[in-house]
């Protein structure tokens, strides 16, 4: 964002993160806990506390201590039954198995997280990948920063991000070098988009700019060794 005043405030911008809502094919971490130990173990068999801090970090984990959302927009938790969600945000689905729980379970804590909010980084990144979020929003620049960040041959002025819809995949073009890019509808990102930086036109030479310089030295070493051996 170069033309970025320092110490400038961007009025109305960027706007507020969109507000994601529970579809079918979602995957949620339900995880009630309560003061009898043993209850807790029949709804959250493997503890929340371990679960966030350590089992996100592998697909399997993902997939297994979720809780998929079925085609009719439901979740089926032990002991509460089947439970609508589809069409909830993350904060109305803990809201509604909190009202729920208290009919079964005494002083019962809630803690609904997207495990399948996630995002792909691909192109002029340092590390290209499928990233995870587990807060309520995430940004473009968030993601590059899951990627390590960008190569020496990124072209900011034009990062794509393509995000699938009921009617087809659309594609949005930021320009990074600018702060108009915080108006974009992709500067936050959904889940399942996939953003990609595309290489400079100059990248091919600027990746032999350094062998020029060997071949270059080393005629010059060459022709340094004969003028000394006449």
């Amino acid at each position: 964002m170069q033309d970025l005043d320092p110490n400038e405030t961007i009025r109305g911008f960027p706007k507020p993160a969109p507000v994601y809502r529970i579809k079918p094919k979602d995957n949620l971490y339900v995880g009630i806990s309560t003061s009898d130990q043993d209850l807790t173990k029949m709804t959250d068999p493997i503890g929340g506390g371990a679960l966030l801090a350590t089992a996100f970090e592998g697909l399997t984990s993902r997939s297994v201590n979720g809780n998929l959302v079925d085609a009719g927009g439901n979740i089926t938790i032990p002991m509460l039954g089947k439970i609508a969600v589809a069409g909830m945000t993350v904060t109305e689905v803990e809201d509604t198995i909190r009202a729920i729980s208290k009919q079964y379970l005494k002083e019962a804590t809630v803690k609904v997280r997207l495990l399948s909010y996630k995002v792909t980084v691909l192109g002029e990144v340092r590390t290209p990948g499928i990233y995870f979020n587990y807060n309520n929003y995430i940004t473009v620049l968030d993601a590059i920063s899951l990627a390590q960040g960008t190569t020496d041959y990124a072209k900011l002025g034009d990062v794509l991000v393509l995000r699938p819809t009921p009617r087809g995949t659309r594609t949005y073009s930021l320009n990074l070098n600018s702060k108009t890019a915080v108006m974009s509808d992709a500067w936050y990102l959904q889940p399942d988009d996939v953003v990609i930086l595309q290489p400079g036109k100059n990248k091919g030479l600027q990746q032999k700019l350094p062998l020029v310089g060997i071949v270059v030295g080393s005629l010059s070493a060459l022709l340094l060794l004969l003028n000394y051996l006449k």
